[in-house]
């Protein structure tokens, strides 16, 4: 027999439950299958517990009008009327409750919002009647005690309800949580498919601008061996020596008026606060030395710096004595050699802007100045481009560790419902 057994006892073992595959795309339609399952369930045990409800509050109903017809026994008038008034205070709290009790459309939401709302207005009833309760219990025994059954089947009911919610809310916020996570990993893979889009399109742009830089590096190329290439190139070679000369001299000079810097600094805040007033023309030629001095005309710097001699050495700026007499030298040696320098850096500036003319005028200097501007600009593009394709292609490799993350969250949602294998596109 034992063998028999083993045969039946194979037999009658459950086949292990395998997991269905569902597509990602289908998911939607699966949790929304599953979700219509799962709540017309529930809106059929909703359904009966609030036609448990309409009946109790019918009897309810009922109780209240006996209560109001019923008749006291033979009691002192002052019990008389306390009893009354309890009867009446308690009808009409009740009443107030009875109105909000209408059964809900058949939406989740709603039904939980009726079973909090009835809930408490209810305690708050029983509350508020407690001690009307007794007093009208007190004349109407028999009419107060169905009234209070009925109250007591509601409560009933209302738990029972919350049961059900209590019951039905985990499903249903898995359900919500699995469609969140769906449009989660919809967004993430449109953000992914448009990032790869633009990767394409800016390497065909990358392609197009890098054609558009070969070309100007050709057409400079042969601009290089026109004729008028030679006359250019020794024109920009002229305007390059005389502007690195007037550099030089311009530096010079700085270099030269920067030992009067304490001095010149010392006079304007005495003329600031007040002490002595400074012209409208030597507060320019001061600012004109700290600032720019190769901008100064020769006789007004000479005027100024001869002004300022005689109050250097007066000791008003307060410097010490080694500081002033360096000061002073400093001040001869500038109106020594400043004149020379000044005179030579027109020259230069005159020079230039004449060469920078006699450039503009060629042909070949206008066709460079373009072909240069168009060079810098396309590279400058391409520099964008590589950098924000840099950037875009960081972005979609964090988008792509996010797209897993959701996937496998996803994933785990579902399966708290069922076990299901999703297959993603």
């Amino acid at each position: 027999m034992k063998w028999l057994n083993k045969i039946l006892g194979k037999q009658n073992q459950q086949k292990p439950r395998t997991a269905d595959t569902v597509a990602f795309r289908d998911l939607g339609d699966w949790v929304s299958d599953r979700t219509s399952a799962e709540l017309g369930g529930f809106f059929e045990s909703a359904a009966q517990i609030f036609a448990e409800i309409e009946a109790t509050k019918k009897e309810l109903i009922r109780n209240i009008e006996s209560l109001k017809a019923a008749e006291p026994p033979e009691l002192p008038s002052r019990v008389l009327r306390v009893g009354f008034a309890a009867r009446d205070s308690m009808i009409k709290q009740i009443n107030v409750m009875i109105d909000r009790i209408s059964t809900p459309e058949m939406d989740y939401p709603d039904i939980m919002e009726f079973c909090r709302s009835i809930d408490t207005a209810l305690d708050a009833t029983i509350e508020k009647s407690a001690k009307s309760h007794h007093r009208a219990k007190y004349l109407f025994p028999k009419e107060v005690g169905a009234v209070f059954i009925d109250l007591r089947s509601i409560k009933k009911s209302l738990a029972k309800l919350r049961d059900l919610l209590d019951r039905g809310s985990a499903k249903i916020k898995g359900f919500d949580e699995i469609t969140g996570a769906i449009q989660r990993i919809d967004d993430i893979k449109r953000d992914v498919v448009s990032g790869n889009s633009k990767i394409q399109k800016n390497g065909s742009k990358i392609d197009e601008i890098k054609r558009e830089i070969i070309d100007c590096t050709a057409k400079l190329e042969q601009l290089s061996q026109s004729k008028e290439w030679g006359s250019f190139v020794e024109l920009e070679d002229r305007l390059k020596e005389r502007e690195l000369e007037a550099n030089n001299i311009e530096s010079n000079v700085t270099e030269l008026f920067i030992p009067l810097n304490k001095a010149l600094n010392r006079m304007k805040k005495q003329s600031e606060s007040g002490r002595y007033t400074l012209s409208k023309k030597q507060k320019k030629l001061l600012d004109v030395c700290l600032e720019n001095p190769i901008s100064a005309d020769v006789t007004d710097v000479n005027d100024f710096l001869i002004e300022m001699l005689p109050i250097v050495e007066s000791g008003a700026l307060g410097l010490k004595d080694k500081k002033r007499d360096k000061i002073v030298d400093q001040i001869d040696l500038i109106m020594d050699s400043f004149a020379p320098k000044k005179e030579r850096y027109d020259v230069l500036k005159s020079e230039t802007r004449e060469i920078e003319h006699q450039i503009s005028d060629l042909t070949i200097s206008k066709t460079k100045t373009a072909l240069e501007r168009q060079l810098a600009e396309r590279r400058g593009e391409l520099a964008q481009i590589d950098e924000d394709l840099v950037n875009l292609e960081e972005e979609l490799k964090m988008r792509s560790i996010e797209l897993e993350d959701r996937k496998a969250e996803l994933f785990d949602a579902v399966n708290l419902i069922e076990p299901v294998q999703i297959v993603f596109d």
